[in-house]
């Protein structure tokens, strides 16, 4: 369930920002209808749906899910990490050189 209050509190942050959109009427209707059955404006309304829908997605988007499988792989490579190959050595030693010869 929305938790209103949470957008209806003060966070700091000054509301001076504008979103405008056109809905149908049957859309505007039911969104009415579902703001005054949870007791708050339409504004409220609308602004928490899309705050919690923003945060979900956003969540969503900043994990990674693995297989119990790639789990185990992973956790096995961290554990026990293969040596490294000829490119990456080499890939180091001419970081180094760089970074020794930037200065």
């Amino acid at each position: 369930m929305l938790n209103f209050r949470d957008v209806e509190a003060p966070s700091g942050e000054k509301a001076t920002a504008n979103i405008e959109m056109r809905v149908k009427p049957s859309d505007k209707g039911r969104i009415s209808q579902a703001a005054e059955l949870s007791g708050v404006k339409l504004t409220t309304f609308v602004r928490a749906s899309a705050a919690r829908e923003a945060e979900r997605i956003l969540r969503e988007h900043q994990m990674t899910v693995l297989s119990e499988r790639d789990r185990e792989t992973l956790l096995e490579a961290l554990d026990n990490p293969p040596p490294p190959t000829a490119a990456a050595r080499d890939a180091v030693r001419n970081y180094r050189a760089r970074i020794a010869n930037a200065g």
